[in-house]
């Protein structure tokens, strides 16, 4: 060792020589947990066979039984659903009574054993408990001589065999298995041929409708022997033993004579399933499943030795190999630890003559190769130290240029470890971009200051960052004083998913900000896109969405489908604008804000027009507002105010609703302006137009659009100027002017109605009198008969 650590120069140095012997030998770990672990898996692979073999073995077994069970019950139910065996359940049997010879025909013809199952029922019998008869095949006598000299169960007494099996009420029941004693009435020594038999007894009390009402009972005699020749096959394959276990917990009958342990009784529960038991000190492998009668389990205990065979050959093999690997590999760790010691021993000696080492001493090879990279590592990070404290601007800087498409996202694994050291990482290419305007923060704090500002950016930027739900991600960019972007990540999902994850970060923002912080604000979204141009498209959607706020008002939320369906045009028709300068001309404010009011109404509150309508609109109505000025020779700064652009001035508003108040504004000022100015004017316009309705009320085309046509304005505004001068229409007051002239002519009798109506201008004597009676309440005719007496009189 000591020529290992003589290059090195350091006094005190432990070698890793050691250390890299240990470690290789721990390697030899490596084959020991090979082969348990190969050990482990054939075991337990021969386990799972030996279970499937047993479950399959049990399954047949249980098929083969249930189909001798099944037989077993038709048997019984086409013996006891005999019409006659009810009508013989009445009978007395008396032995002098005629009825006595339908029992023997009832045994001769209906007692008949079946073929098919003679092999498996030893016997069967019917009991008659009004006549205490009992019937079986070529066999009547009564209870108490059946059961002395023909079968009874041992260690059980007739009155037990009586009460229990014949009085007692079963339905479909079996009995566990009990030994059969069989004796010959009239010959001794076929009684002692016949041996004593083990049977499971099965009952079925007739006529079974009534349990407080049994006229008898049905009783079959199974051979157990037979059953057992069904287990022979798995008995002897497997060394098993089998039990018959009813819903009772009693073993209907075993093939062992041990019963069936409590333990595995209460874990025999459920569809069926195998587990491990310990019985007697051996290992066990019980297998289980249900039977087709309710409540029954067949159960297969299996020993465990016997499938172990192959599993111990296997382990004393693997030991074999455990002790080869081991002295194969202690050879080749001291062989690999010279070996890679060595170019250890050779980069400490490079260092060593590449720099003066004044350090601390170190523990071994590896320590002192550390503590030299580590010096260069300090210098490393200063510079990473460096590049830090630049990384929000940088991280900014980035975002921003992806947000406005300025660059192509890169979500694969390469681009996503380019992005780290921004602590940037996007879970898709799936974006959408959501743009926060700040309207005011003076609920805030009250401030306008620059502080107050980037406190207020700040709140907006981690408040909407936490609110996207995971795994979705969001991130804040700041992109003006007061406005802030947000570029939502989304993990793949539906379009309609994105969009709802959006819908509910936007108003979830909004009644945060608002609410808690008290500051007002408007959002805009774009929709979900996905690839490398999709943040762009976004953005652009999220900025056009943003334009729809002069229409839409601030303090809203506008979403790029809902501006999709938007038209390019508006209202505001010749004849409206003609109606507004009337209206303005004759001083009317009144309906002059009622206009401005319907114009704005009828195109912005459907929310359908772009913005670069809405400007336009406001431009023409701004343009209307100077034509007025121009024809009226009004000064526009007694309006407006000193160097004031007027244009400017209506667009320095950002919302549609801020343009139309100061519209309004201006317009109430200029029509307000004119009425000083035009008083003298409409009281000269009345005259005129009172003296052109009194020279020419006759002509049958005199009305509002004659008159409107003759001083050039419209009929609308001529009535409504007219009715507020004089305090009547001018409808009536040229149909007044008619009716007074026509009832000056009726004094001369010469001239019909329909000649007076011509000559004050009515073309319809119909009308004429229409308008006479509704102004005089009586027709022309009855007005000049009322009239003519007193003109004769005067005469």
């Amino acid at each position: 060792m000591k020529w290992l650590l003589r290059p090195l120069g350091i006094r005190n140095l432990k070698s890793v020589w050691m250390t890299m012997l240990i470690s290789n030998l721990v390697l030899l770990l490596i084959p020991v947990s090979m082969g348990a672990f190969l050990y482990t898996k054939v075991e337990a692979s021969l386990e799972n066979g030996a279970n499937r073999s047993n479950k399959a073995m049990l399954e047949q077994l249980k098929l083969s039984l249930d189909g001798k069970l099944n037989e077993v019950e038709k048997l019984v139910q086409q013996i006891i659903f005999d019409p006659k065996l009810e009508y013989l359940l009445k009978l007395s049997g008396d032995p002098e009574s005629a009825d006595r010879y339908k029992f023997i025909e009832f045994m001769r013809n209906t007692m008949s054993r079946p073929g098919n199952i003679t092999n498996f029922i030893l016997d069967y019998y019917v009991y008659f408990d009004k006549s205490d008869l009992i019937l079986k095949t070529g066999l009547m006598t009564d209870s108490r001589k059946f059961y002395d000299m023909y079968y009874s169960y041992q260690g059980m007494p007739y009155e037990q065999w009586r009460d229990d099996m014949l009085h007692q009420y079963h339905s479909m029941a079996y009995l566990p298995t009990s030994t059969l004693l069989r004796r010959a009435e009239y010959d001794p020594m076929e009684s002692l041929d016949k041996k004593p038999a083990n049977v499971v007894t099965f009952i079925q009390s007739l006529p079974g409708r009534d349990r407080s009402d049994i006229k008898g009972s049905f009783v079959v005699l199974i051979d157990e022997s037979r059953i057992k020749e069904m287990f022979a096959q798995i008995e002897t394959a497997s060394d098993s033993s089998i039990y018959i276990v009813d819903g009772g917990g009693r073993t209907i009958m075993a093939t062992d004579r041990e019963p069936l342990p409590s333990g595995v009784l209460s874990k025999i529960e459920g569809g069926g399933g195998l587990f491990n038991q310990t019985l007697n000190g051996d290992e066990k492998i019980v297998s289980y499943t249900p039977s087709q009668k309710e409540g029954w389990k067949y159960v297969l205990i299996t020993p465990r030795s016997v499938f172990m065979q192959q599993v111990i050959l296997i382990k004393r093999w693997a030991m074999i190999l455990f002790a080869l690997c081991l002295f194969v590999g202690m050879s080749a760790a001291f062989m690999i630890t010279y070996r890679n010691y060595s170019p250890l021993r050779r980069a400490v000696n490079v260092i060593l003559r590449g720099k003066d080492w004044s350090g601390k001493p170190s523990v071994n090879e590896y320590e002192f190769i550390l503590q030299t990279i580590e010096g260069s590592l300090h210098e490393e990070r200063n510079l990473r130290s460096l590049l830090a404290r630049q990384t929000p601007v940088i991280r900014s800087n980035y975002l921003s240029r992806l947000i406005r498409g300025q660059m192509n996202v890169d979500t694969s694994d390469k681009g996503g470890h380019s992005l780290r050291f921004m602590n940037l990482e996007f879970v898709s290419d799936y974006f959408s971009v959501v743009l926060v305007h700040l309207d005011s923060i003076e609920r805030f704090n009250g401030g306008q200051d620059e502080e107050q500002w980037a406190l207020a950016r700040f709140i907006i930027s981690n408040i909407g960052t936490e609110l996207i739900p995971s795994p979705h991600k969001s991130f804040a960019v700041e992109l003006d004083r007061d406005r802030i972007a947000f570029l939502m990540n989304f993990d793949v999902m539906e379009g309609a998913e994105a969009e709802l994850v959006v819908k509910l970060m936007c108003e979830s923002l909004k009644n945060v900000i608002e609410q808690r912080f008290k500051m007002d604000i408007t959002v805009a979204a774009g929709q979900p896109h996905s690839g490398a141009k999709s943040i762009g498209e976004s953005y652009a959607e999220a900025v056009a969405a943003f334009e729809y706020r002069i229409i839409r008002g601030s303090g809203t939320i506008i979403y790029f489908r809902d501006i999709q369906t938007v038209h390019a045009h508006y209202y505001y028709p010749i004849d409206i604008e003609v109606q507004l300068i009337n209206f303005v001309r004759s001083g009317d404010a009144d309906n002059v804000l009622k206009l401005l009011d319907t114009i704005y109404m009828m195109n912005f509150e459907s929310g359908c027009m772009t913005p670069e309508m809405g400007r336009c609109l406001f431009f023409n109505i701004t343009s209307t507002f100077l034509k007025i000025i121009n024809a009226t020779g009004t000064e526009p700064n007694e309006i407006l105010g000193p160097d004031i652009d007027l244009v400017k001035d209506i667009f320095s508003y950002e919302t549609a609703e801020g343009m139309h108040r100061r519209t309004k504004k201006l317009y109430q000022l200029l029509t307000e302006s004119l009425v000083t100015e035009r008083t003298d004017h409409s009281a000269q316009l009345q005259q005129e137009m009172e003296r052109f309705v009194e020279t020419h009320f006759t002509d049958p085309n005199m009305g509002l659009g004659m008159v409107a046509d003759r001083f050039g304005m419209t009929p609308q505004y001529v009535s409504t100027f007219y009715k507020k001068q004089s305090g009547q229409n001018l409808s009536d007051a040229i149909v007044r002017k008619r009716i007074e002239l026509a009832k000056q002519h009726m004094g001369d009798k010469d001239l019909t109605n329909g000649q007076i109506a011509q000559m004050v201008g009515y073309t319809s004597d119909v009308v004429f009198i229409r308008a006479f009676k509704k102004l005089e309440g009586v027709t022309p005719g009855k007005y000049r008969e009322n009239m003519l007496p007193y003109a004769d009189d005067a005469g």
